[in-house]
């Protein structure tokens, strides 16, 4: 890639350049055309990858109204949202444009420069993958409700799209990595540079890592109508031995004002 090429491409996209480059593989901008593209195509290991950068800001009404003085509130979904799986359908779109075959590996990476409940958008953007909902159930060791992260409570963007094999959520400070397994090229995937790179650091977020190592339920007959909530609730009584259980769509909410600096 150029110094022009580089000089064309958003911050976000100069760092997932950066990224990619450090790993030792050689990166190609796809060329713009009337038809949307994605926007790396990436050599230098085995099949090579297909990437897409989306990126997720602040909305123009938080910052406007922070601007102004006011106070600006944000709502962000502690699970499953909707932008992370429009961003998807855009991307296959995008993937398919470049690479009609599916030769390569397909990864979606998630850019988010929010500084309103940037902690939450990141947990919103993870719980899009992998289609997660909270259950809340009565707990009688302790006697009181308890609550859990549930995997595939919803068809999630990895279960609708196994073309995807990865996606990266990048918050600025620290990138997760998230693996696909229902991608049916996820065995191959596991020797691929950026895989095996990203474990050698710290173990990819994988469903199985998630219920294994941190407590979250999942879904385990897909087959249930997850559209009923009442149904998806019996199921998780019945596999996991839970009272009681609701399940829920929780939400986080953050107020924010800008404070004008002392002169002291």
């Amino acid at each position: 890639m150029t110094n022009e090429q580089a000089d064309t491409l958003l911050p976000e996209e100069q760092e997932v350049v950066r990224f990619l480059k450090e790993l030792g593989l050689q990166v190609r901008p796809v060329p713009t055309s009337a038809s949307k593209t994605p926007d790396f195509v990436v050599d230098g290991d085995a099949r090579g990858y297909v990437v897409e950068v989306k990126t997720r800001f602040d909305s123009e009404e938080w910052a406007r109204a922070l601007d102004c003085g006011s106070v600006a509130y944000q709502e962000r979904s502690m699970g499953h949202g909707r932008w992370g799986e429009d961003v998807a359908r855009g991307a296959l779109k995008q993937f398919h444009a470049a690479d009609a075959e599916h030769s390569r590996w397909w990864v979606l990476w998630l850019a988010i420069r929010c500084r309103a409940s940037a902690e939450a958008m990141r947990e919103e953007a993870i719980g899009s993958l992998f289609g997660v909902r909270q259950v809340v159930y009565y707990d009688p060791r302790s006697e009181k409700h308890a609550m859990r992260n549930c995997l595939f409570a919803k068809p999630g963007v990895f279960e609708r799209h196994p073309e995807i094999v990865a996606g990266v959520v990048d918050c600025g400070d620290g990138l997760a990595f998230c693996v696909n397994e229902f991608a049916a090229d996820v065995s191959s995937f596991q020797e691929a540079v950026l895989c095996s790179s990203f474990a050698r650091i710290h173990p990819p977020t994988r469903a199985t890592d998630l219920t294994e190592n941190h407590g979250f339920c999942r879904v385990r007959n897909l087959s249930v109508n997850r559209s009923d909530d009442s149904a998806l609730a019996a199921h998780l009584q019945r596999a996991y031995g839970l009272e009681g259980a609701v399940v829920l769509d929780m939400r986080a909410h953050s107020a924010s004002m800008a404070v004008p600096r002392s002169k002291d």
